[in-house]
């Protein structure tokens, strides 16, 4: 019974700190579907401030050098939403899944943020 109980805490402990996220993400991934060989696609990932503090984005890294990734240098008040905007050249044909790691001020953590398509001729 013991075992159960704490457990059961333990579950309700781990929803409570996952439900006090400090950016919430309107999306976490993009499929771009097909894109041709050497095009460029933008991408923006929308975000919302979730505390009652600014935080600021201390790191925005495309996971290879085909992506460009531009995030905001100034604090983003309590409430407030924004983006991170990148843009991804095509150059290999075939499918690809790339990601953009995201540090804050209000985490020790990364976030990763996900794009995938297929590059065609």
């Amino acid at each position: 019974m013991r075992k159960a109980t704490f457990i059961v805490m333990l579950g309700i402990a781990v929803a409570v700190v996952a439900g006090m996220a400090p950016i919430k993400w309107k999306t976490t991934s993009i499929d771009l579907g097909q894109v041709t060989k050497s095009e460029s696609k933008d991408l923006s990932f929308e975000f919302t401030n979730m505390t009652n503090e600014p935080i600021r984005i201390l790191e925005a890294k495309g996971s290879c050098g085909c992506t460009n990734v531009k995030f905001p240098s100034n604090e983003i008040g309590a409430g407030e939403t924004a983006s991170i905007t990148a843009n991804f050249r095509s150059g290999k044909i075939g499918s690809f899944k790339k990601n953009i790691r995201i540090k804050t001020s209000e985490s020790e953590e990364y976030t990763y943020l996900y794009f995938n398509g297929e590059v065609v001729e």
